[in-house]
């Protein structure tokens, strides 16, 4: 049910797809497809580590609802919102929400950054276009108003952001992939070790 090698094989064409949009000057769909990029990395991260998941608030919260509306018996991770996913990343502390960053740029916190892309993607949504943000307030505005030098910045921002919890996620789960492997005393072999 959760196949993490098709979202894996999701990814890398998003990835694709969002360098094609920003080589063809295609802005505003590059911004999009970092929020999608950003969706699917959480995803996955929700497939990697399920058994902690489902001990998440928002994992009951939405089994609750699905079990009740009679949407889905189980599965449940794949009813996630990107607001789902992002609140399950900060209740594991996959992400580092609430730490402050200096000296990076047009923002002062991780969250800052990380809402940057999810109201960005929701750019998607023609309603978006005529009312103010929650987040961002009229980002809206900002995008009709803006030449396209300045929203290529905005895609640099999101691809930034993505490009850096990308790394995050990653570091995690290279660090507990080592832990487990050490803890079962398994030895990687690499034609770089010096032992006999």
């Amino acid at each position: 049910m959760y196949n993490i090698e098709y979202l894996s094989k999701l990814l890398e064409k998003l990835v694709k797809e969002v360098e094609e949009c920003y080589r063809n000057k295609c802005y505003i769909a590059s911004m999009i497809l970092y929020g999608a990029i950003l969706e699917t990395l959480l995803l996955c991260m929700c497939f990697a580590y399920s058994e902690q998941v489902r001990k998440t608030k928002v994992y009951q919260k939405v089994k609750r609802k699905c079990i009740k509306n009679n949407i889905r018996k189980r599965g449940f991770i794949l009813e996630f919102t990107l607001t789902d996913l992002l609140k399950v990343s900060e209740e594991l502390k996959w992400l580092p929400m609430k730490e402050k960053i200096e000296n990076i740029g047009v923002f002062k916190e991780f969250k800052d950054w990380v809402m940057w892309v999810k109201e960005t993607r929701n750019l998607v949504h023609p309603a978006c276009w005529l009312k103010p943000d929650k987040y961002f307030g009229n980002i809206h505005k900002l995008m009709k108003t803006s030449r396209r030098k300045t929203i290529k910045k905005f895609v640099e921002i999101s691809e930034e952001t993505v490009g850096g919890i990308r790394e995050l996620l990653l570091g995690k789960i290279m660090k507990d992939l080592k832990r487990k492997l050490k803890n079962k005393k398994i030895v990687i072999y690499s034609p770089f070790n010096n032992q006999n």
